[in-house]
């Protein structure tokens, strides 16, 4: 079996996945620590976002490792690839449970939107998608893997469009400037994570269809995006006391 070589240009994304990786597990570690001061039932909800966020940049730098220790994009990688898009649908789905509990809204479309992500997971792991495959071993082949990253992105805007129409209401049902603040904040996080989706399209869009080797200018772009979205999203929910004496003075 044929393996794509991989290439030492790639090298530098290793900084983001770290630096990410490093963000994750502190701010986790934060608020399971506010979780266990105060019982504060959101700080666990976006805990455990953070985790499987996390676990997803962790498994996409074991299989990009292999890569780089063997010189080739071999079954780590690959396997890698659909399990780290399975960990981000989960984290996408406690994420909306996050959002819709803090401010009640919405929580009728939990169920439906755990249904969609688990078909979303089982089309992800079907080998039609050749993940991480040289492009000559499925040339003619049936080749789903565009349309399944289509469909991963769709239903990830899904919930983070869900999330911002549930921040602007919920922002105009409240006079706290604190709490408004904390939505918009919110709100901010999930544009993040749509440019994020847009840099990881157009990547799929450069391998699918211009035949790219992957792991474009848009891929390091992409988690610029994810950093600003772990940051917004903390800050939504545990404020720093600047932030927070700024507001009312």
């Amino acid at each position: 079996m044929r393996y794509s070589s991989f290439e030492p240009r790639v090298l530098p994304i290793f900084i983001f996945y770290f630096a990410l990786i490093i963000a994750g597990i502190v701010v986790t570690y934060k608020l399971i620590k506010k979780y266990n001061e105060r019982q504060q039932k959101p700080a666990l909800h976006l805990a455990i976002v953070y985790a499987f966020f996390t676990s997803a940049i962790i498994v996409l730098t074991i299989g990009l490792a292999e890569a780089a220790i063997t010189g080739y994009y071999k079954e780590i990688y690959r396997f890698s690839l659909p399990l780290a898009y399975s960990l981000v649908v989960i984290a996408d789905i406690f994420l909306f449970y996050f959002a819709s509990n803090i401010t009640d809204q919405w929580k009728n479309l939990f169920l439906p939107l755990v249904i969609a992500g688990v078909l979303l997971i089982v089309v992800i792991f079907l080998p039609w998608n050749y993940w991480g495959y040289p492009r000559e071993l499925y040339e003619g082949k049936l080749n789903i893997r565009l349309y399944t990253n289509i469909g991963f992105i769709s239903y990830s805007y899904l919930v983070y469009f869900l999330i911002i129409w549930i921040c602007i209401k919920s922002r105009k049902k409240t006079s706290d400037e604190i709490t408004r603040l904390g939505l918009k904040l919110l709100m901010y996080s999930m544009v993040a994570m749509i440019l994020f989706f847009v840099m990881v399209l157009a990547d799929n869009i450069m391998i699918v269809v211009f035949n790219h080797p992957g792991y474009s200018e848009f891929q390091f772009a992409s988690w610029i995006f994810a950093l600003i979205f772990v940051i917004l999203t903390y800050f939504s929910l545990i404020m720093p006391k600047w932030l927070v004496d700024r507001i009312k003075k």
